[in-house]
């Protein structure tokens, strides 16, 4: 059975890092939607919160729930509001149009639309937001934004941190003890001027990527189906797109697209972790290769395979089932 081991060491070492480099682990608020990036948020729920890190940010109510028993401050990114939110989560308002759809009461975390331009308020419209979220009822706990480009560094980063600057300034004018943030992985270890008022959203770096000093945690293994040899010019799997060029002993093992692979047709050399290729089409639920003995790690750096694909490493993470077993090593 196909499973996903999670290196324990090597995740509490990126969470030291990430803690040394916020300051304190209160300063954390850890990205756990989506699976944790498909790395499994309720096995690994216990261990932030055992350095101290209480917040955490999932996708749904669904997620929240899954892990609430570990943390006493949720926020729901990806909310639609129903008008029955529970009153111990917390809530991003991403569209101000939607204010009085919210239960009254509801503890709220307001998005300010600083350039990346898919939700939240824009600056020059952050009072009369107030306004509205004073007349529906709700609890106004922090308002946040999200950096479209602070892994390059350009421009429009610098802008978007000025933009929110003048949000937090008119929110202190009304508001008392509010929550900021805006930095999320990658503006935490590239930017040099890490604000001293804010707290910091962090998702792919806890898992290893984004910095070479961190440590990639998952790694995601098959096991072996069958083994057979396959004769020169006899070939392996869908379109016969692979064909022995001499005698080879080869082995199917228990992944495939169906597992959250990306579909591979056969073109080009994909690796998996130990260097040998894949031999012949991904089907739905296996793949074939040089044999490799009972065991074979498919690969423990999602980047090698989000470069075949011309994608990025989130794509490749949390595509992985979440029905594959995740294992703490």
């Amino acid at each position: 059975m196909s499973v996903i081991k999670l290196n324990q060491k090597s995740y509490e070492n990126n969470l030291k890092q990430i803690i040394e480099k916020a300051g304190n682990p209160s300063k954390i608020i850890c990205v756990f939607k989506d699976n944790a990036y498909g790395h499994g948020a309720k096995i690994l729920a216990p261990i932030p919160k055992k350095f101290g890190i209480n917040f955490v940010a999932v996708k749904n109510e669904k997620e929240a729930y899954e892990i609430q028993e570990f943390f006493k401050n949720i926020l729901i990114l990806s909310h639609k509001p129903n008008g029955n939110e529970n009153p111990q989560f917390i809530y991003a308002l991403n569209e101000i149009s939607k204010v009085k759809e919210y239960k009254t009461g509801t503890k709220i975390h307001l998005k300010i639309d600083t350039g990346m331009h898919r939700n939240g308020v824009f600056v020059e419209n952050i009072e009369d937001a107030f306004f509205k979220i004073d007349k529906a009822g709700l609890i106004l706990e922090g308002i946040f934004t999200h950096f479209s480009s602070a892994d390059e560094l350009d421009g429009s980063f610098f802008i978007q941190k000025q933009k929110f600057h003048q949000a937090k300034i008119l929110a202190q004018k009304k508001y008392d003890h509010l929550i900021f943030h805006s930095f999320n992985s990658a503006a935490l270890f590239r930017a040099q001027d890490i604000p001293k008022d804010e707290l910091f959203r962090i998702g792919i770096a806890q898992f290893g990527y984004g910095d070479e000093k961190l440590e990639k945690i998952l790694s995601l293994y098959a096991h072996k189906l069958s083994e057979r040899i396959l004769e020169s010019g006899q070939s392996v799997g869908y379109g016969r797109s692979f064909s022995a060029y001499e005698k080879i002993k080869i082995a199917t093992y228990d992944l495939g697209y169906a597992d959250g692979l990306f579909r591979y047709n056969g073109k080009g050399d994909l690796a998996l972790a130990n260097h040998k290729n894949i031999l012949g089409k991904i089907s739905m639920d296996s793949f074939s290769c040089e044999d490799c003995g009972e065991e074979i790690c498919v690969f423990n750096d999602a980047n090698l395979w989000a470069d075949f694909f011309n994608t990025i490493s989130y794509e490749i993470l949390v595509k992985l089932h979440p029905d594959i077993p995740r294992i703490l090593v």
